[in-house]
């Protein structure tokens, strides 16, 4: 018998760097959670506010609130490491998913209330929930950038997104069946009671997410220097860019209800569905983006992220001028252009800011970015509202092309990712992959691989 040949010494293969145990309940979390703030943050609330006949300015300033109220999240990162992250998140989580019941009972208020009175308080409801919101979500961030080895979080916000997109696919089917036919307040009475369940079971995955000891977060006690943090120059310069895009990328989340409903005369059942279609595309890409997601640079998935907006909002831009008929080959375009945008923006994006900020006053630049993102998402918004109301029978006729107030959005709002995508070019990040491997890898040796690993699933072990 011959002896076994001797082993070879070489590089050993590098290891992934483990996930922490119970990582999985992250998943699981946003899977509820979405479910819950999906209502009070999303489609049902601006459908909700249609319902009442509310004006582009009211259905702008309800939008507003979350991305304008996380600046709480400046003053509360202060504390967020002296209480600790699961114990700061999870009690502001808490507290917020009370108040969602009190817009479920606002929502059956019977009709001999009038509606400016349901308005009022739903939108108070509202603030007191992003108020809390504000406060609290400013530990999310820095708690999971913690927590996930650095060459894995790709991988995490894959999974991350996945879960949510998962989730928005099943509430926005159910609440679209609960609000099919000619629906009352009653109906949005059960879609917030099904959005305050949620969130209460949310919480009992979010209290198994593991945590960081107090002692290991990287605190300063000094006084923070805000100004020489915003002004650190990789921060700075991808701020910069991240603002743009948000200008409208707030402007399309606050009015594209109102564009289906006032506009286009889309049911509010049907709103949902086309909605809930977004969704699936964009947890197709997400499936397909991935696997190398890891490995490739942030800039090329920003720049197709960017070409897909563009790509829809000018699509939308020549439904509202006239020029392309709103019909079920558009709506399958503009769910694909949208989802495959949205999808490669919320990776690259994310994963851009976690690796730029310092591991020092972490919390703080989170804060920082966020802050900055959201309020560029909730004041936008603010201005065009009152344009909107101003230009609602405004129309103006240019040949084929039709200019009303929704063919003046989408085509500023076309320009602004444009404008977007030719700062981001003048940002620098090491390179990991080029734009002929990166294409070749999405479009190519991506989805083949996916299609072996389901058709090995199919087939069974041993076949």
């Amino acid at each position: 018998m011959r002896p076994p040949p001797a082993h070879k010494e070489g590089p050993s293969p590098v290891s992934p760097e483990p996930m922490p145990p119970g990582i999985h309940n992250v998943y699981i979390f946003d899977v509820f959670n979405t479910g819950s703030w999906s209502v009070v943050l999303g489609a049902p609330m601006l459908l909700f506010l249609q319902h009442l006949d509310a004006t582009a300015t009211i259905v702008a300033v309800a939008f507003s609130l979350a991305p304008i109220l996380n600046i709480l999240q400046i003053p509360a990162a202060r504390f967020v490491e002296q209480v600790g992250y699961r114990r700061f998140v999870l009690g502001g989580w808490t507290t917020r998913s009370f108040l969602v019941v009190g817009m479920a009972i606002v929502a059956i208020l019977p009709d001999s209330i009038d509606r400016t009175t349901r308005l009022v308080l739903m939108l108070f409801l509202a603030f007191i929930y992003n108020v809390l919101r504000g406060i609290s979500a400013c530990g999310i961030l820095p708690w999971f950038t913690h927590i996930v080895p650095e060459s894995r979080r790709g991988e995490f916000l894959a999974k991350d997104q996945s879960s949510v997109a998962f989730s928005s696919i099943v509430s926005l089917c159910l609440f679209g069946l609960l609000l099919t036919g000619n629906h009352t307040q009653y109906s949005y009475g059960i879609v917030f009671s099904i959005s305050f369940i949620a969130a209460f079971i949310s919480l009992y995955f979010l209290r198994r997410v593991p945590d960081v000891p107090v002692e290991k977060i990287n605190s300063n006690a000094a006084s923070l220097p805000w100004k020489e943090m915003l002004f650190y120059p990789p921060f700075f310069k991808y701020l910069r860019y991240n603002i743009i895009i948000n200008m409208a990328l707030g402007v399309s989340g606050a009015f594209w209800v109102r564009y289906f409903r006032a506009f286009l005369h889309v049911t509010s059942s049907n709103v949902l569905y086309l909605a809930c279609g977004t969704n699936i595309v964009l947890v197709t890409a997400l499936f397909l983006i991935s696997p190398v997601i890891d490995r490739t640079h942030n800039k090329q998935v920003l720049t197709l992220s960017g070409i897909m907006f563009v790509l829809h909002f000018a699509g939308w831009g020549c439904v509202a001028a006239g020029v392309i008929p709103f019909n079920w080959t558009i709506v399958i375009i503009q769910a694909i252009t949208s989802g495959f945008g949205g999808a490669l923006w919320n990776l690259a994006n994310v994963r851009m800011v976690m690796g730029i900020v310092p591991v020092m006053g972490r919390p703080h630049f989170l804060a920082l970015y966020s802050v900055a993102s959201n309020l560029t998402v909730g004041i936008v918004p603010l201005l065009w509202g009152p344009v909107m109301d101003y230009l609602e029978n405004w129309r103006v006729s240019w040949g084929y092309w039709g200019w009303n107030s929704y063919s003046l959005l989408y085509c500023t709002l076309s320009f602004t990712i444009i404008i977007g995508l030719c700062v981001l070019q003048t940002l620098d990040e090491p390179e990991k992959m080029t734009w002929e491997v990166f294409i070749r890898e999405l479009l190519v040796k991506t989805p083949s691989r996916a299609l072996s690993r389901v058709i090995g699933r199919l087939r069974g072990p041993g076949i």
